[in-house]
């Protein structure tokens, strides 16, 4: 009988459901958070421009630069609220989605690879249930920070956002600036009060959805890894006109699952490695033999990508590619069940 074959390749539903969740994350996060961030933007217009009415441009005082602080301080107060809360619905979302495919993945690639009668031995629901739990977790503990390893994403841009309107004003007062030019520089500086406020918003979201959504897929396998054994992790770039040279030296990198990646400049356990990063990890055991889309594109193919980004002299050096002697995967129990 001819060899079982998948209608689809199941790295395909894997790089389908990620775009499904950046879907996800636009649809559900970016237009709550952009009429918001409007609202914020007007109120903290109207409460900045009241807080600087003082007898006299040259008569500003210190309280009244801590008066206008607190205020875009309470402003951003509102809307890391609204941020926090669609971050955290729609990358549960995102999450159950990975989760639940990566798991049929696992389980479609073992009946591919040995044989229908050879499935894993794995409870499908603790698994998802771990999986959601750790995302849930981390997810939440990078929005809200932790005391020992400080603020979260949302309060470190709050602050940064601070920062620059106390020293806009802090000048302000030193060099006796007229209002309407400090208020200008504030507005010129911050993405938060430009004609597009939602940007940065709209980044955060989409970035930390997609990272609970990749964090899912990683704590599926480390679950699976736990009851089976034997599980490793591919990492696999999305290749286009965008995709850049890093991700071409990072593609088909081999770890086992609680190892971390390493590019260039990072090392991490799952992307995104940065914004907008499309890279996905796969699931794979070692007996599988590692299939053809996953091969480790050539040194010249690297360099070739970064000669027509326009950088010059020679990419620096490949990062390690395997963890795990090569030898060592698809060696046992690797060949496709001829069986019906």
């Amino acid at each position: 009988m001819a060899a079982r074959r998948l209608q689809r390749d199941p790295l395909d539903t894997l790089r389908i459901t990620r775009q499904q969740a950046l879907a996800l994350a636009q649809e559900k996060g970016v237009a709550k958070m952009r009429k918001q961030l409007m609202q914020a933007q007007r109120e903290l217009n109207l409460r900045l421009q009241s807080a600087i009415q003082g007898p006299g441009e040259d008569s500003f005082t210190a309280h009244q630069i801590r008066v206008a602080l607190e205020q875009v301080r309470a402003t951003l107060a509102i809307v890391k609220g609204g941020m926090r809360k669609t971050t955290l619905e729609t990358g549960k979302l995102a999450a159950e989605d990975a989760s639940t495919q990566a798991v049929r993945y696992i389980a479609e690639s073992q009946a591919k690879y040995v044989g229908i009668g050879q499935k894993l031995g794995f409870r499908e629901s603790r698994v998802l249930d771990r999986a959601i739990v750790g995302t849930e977790s981390s997810l939440l503990n990078r929005l809200q920070g932790d005391p020992k390893a400080g603020p979260g994403i949302l309060d470190r841009y709050g602050d940064n956002v601070i920062r620059r309107f106390e020293e806009r004003l802090q000048q302000r007062f030193i060099q006796k600036k007229p209002w309407n030019d400090v208020r200008n520089e504030l507005i010129a500086e911050s993405p938060f009060l430009q004609q597009a406020p939602g940007y940065w918003a709209e980044r955060i979201v989409r970035t930390e959805v997609m990272g609970a959504h990749n964090r899912a897929n990683w704590e599926t396998m480390r679950a699976v890894n736990d009851e089976v054994g034997e599980m490793l992790k591919i990492l696999s770039a999305t290749f286009d006109s965008r995709t850049a040279s890093d991700s071409y030296a990072v593609h088909g990198q081999i770890r086992r699952v609680n190892e971390a990646f390493e590019d260039w400049y990072h090392m991490y356990q799952h992307p995104p490695n940065r914004p907008n990063d499309r890279e996905v990890v796969v699931p794979h055991r070692m007996n599988w033999p590692i299939p053809p889309n996953l091969a480790w594109r050539s040194d010249s193919e690297v360099s070739a990508k970064w000669a027509e980004e326009g950088r010059k002299g020679s990419p620096p050096p490949r990062p390690r590619m395997t963890t795990v002697p090569l030898e060592r995967i698809g060696a046992v129990e690797s060949r496709v069940s001829t069986d019906d």
